[in-house]
């Protein structure tokens, strides 16, 4: 029952929570080298537990050997990975180019002289249905890759004096994601654990459920447990976002409440613009305005526009920015931006009204001075 658990049950956990994690990062992730690394440890992981599950199941030699080499590829790999990882994770890379030709030189030559075992017997002394004597090659692999895995907890560890207690969380999580598989996986190579299966994929799946709490707890890799629209919805001002084809593709919930008796979604700006001409009244010049909503412009418009609901005596009042949305050299939609600004121009109308009859006032009160000085005095008369 034990050897069911350690070959068969935690590998299949740890294979539905890597791919989890992949899809996860994947489409919530924002795109970057840290975050494709990241990615990629998980699926040498995947490989891994597959190669070791395969060796478990199968029989035939030939099968086994192949198994073998898929195996032992990803192993071969995922600490030079997971290094790579930690260093553009703590902004440590200035040339990727040659960092990644300096630190994967010892793993693709370990992977050829593998891969070309039967030649030689480097890697494997001896290797006769699944049971493995290692070479002096193999040896070799075995010191890089752990002093890799020692760079990594060194670089998370100095990290750990720069940040906030959050972010240290966050590196906490990550050196002990990494330092149980390599203990586990030392325990078995050495000897000192007997156990008839590699037992290192048990050690992913403690890794996986902790890289879930660094994402729910601690925003590890800023993968947000919240959409993009739930980001907008709580922006007070109005957002619309209108495609190339004059699609309204998106509205937040603050553009509804601008015009709750409109829905913009799922319409054409054109059929948006006649609707809200037909329920509110705009002068000349802010239809022109309005016409800047159809256009498709390389430069952003600022301006103010203005409108008048039935009901109302007071006009609404907009500060609008239409910003063009570029890609590559392209405008492929643009975003249009109301912030209500209405309370402010009716202050400022309010002061010029308030100024002005000050000003009258005064005025009032000068000529008043003016006539009592030009009166004749009693003395003048005599």
């Amino acid at each position: 029952m034990i050897n069911s658990i350690i070959q068969y049950i935690l590998p299949g956990l740890s294979i539905v929570l890597s791919v989890s994690i992949v899809l996860f990062s994947a489409v919530k992730g924002r795109s970057s080298k840290t975050l494709k690394t990241f990615i990629l440890c998980h699926i040498l992981s995947i490989i891994w537990i597959l190669g070791q599950i395969l060796e478990n199941v199968l029989s035939i030699e030939a099968h086994l050997w192949n198994a073998t080499l898929l195996k032992y590829t990803a192993i071969i790999h995922t600490s030079a990975t997971w290094l790579v990882f930690c260093l553009l994770y703590t902004n440590r890379i200035k040339n990727l180019r040659k960092t990644l030709a300096k630190i994967y030189i010892g793993p693709i030559f370990f992977n050829l002289v593998m891969l070309t075992n039967p030649y030689h017997g480097l890697f494997f002394l001896e290797y006769l249905a699944g049971k493995k004597t290692y070479g002096i090659i193999f040896w070799v692999h075995v010191i890089f890759s752990y002093s890799y895995i020692l760079g990594c907890l060194i670089i998370l560890a100095m990290a750990l004096f720069k940040y906030d207690k959050k972010h240290k969380m966050q590196y906490i999580l990550l050196q002990s994601s990494i330092f149980l598989p390599a203990v586990l996986n030392c325990l078995y190579i050495t000897g000192v654990i007997q156990c008839s299966s590699d037992f290192t994929p048990t050690g992913f799946v403690f890794s996986s459920l902790i890289f879930f709490i660094g994402v729910f707890n601690y925003r590890f890799l800023d993968l947000l447990p919240f959409t993009l629209g739930t980001i907008l919805n709580n922006i007070p001002q109005a957002i619309m976002v209108v495609d190339n084809n004059n699609n309204i593709i998106y509205a937040n919930n603050a553009f509804n409440g601008l015009l709750p008796q409109l829905s913009p979604s799922r319409e054409t700006i054109t059929r948006f613009t006649e609707s809200l001409g037909h329920r509110v009244h705009i002068d000349k010049d802010n239809s022109k305005i309005l016409e800047r909503f159809k256009t498709v412009a390389t430069e952003s418009f600022k301006g103010e526009f203005k409108f008048t609901w039935p009901n109302q005596e007071k006009p609404m009042c907009y500060s609008l920015g239409i910003i063009p949305i570029k890609k590559k050299n392209s405008i492929t939609g643009r975003i249009i931006v109301f912030h209500d600004i209405t309370n402010y121009k009716q202050q400022i109308d309010e002061n010029i009204q308030k100024n002005d009859a000050l000003s009258l006032i005064a005025q009032k009160l000068f000529e008043v001075n003016c006539c009592a000085c030009t009166k004749p005095t009693d003395v003048e008369k005599g």
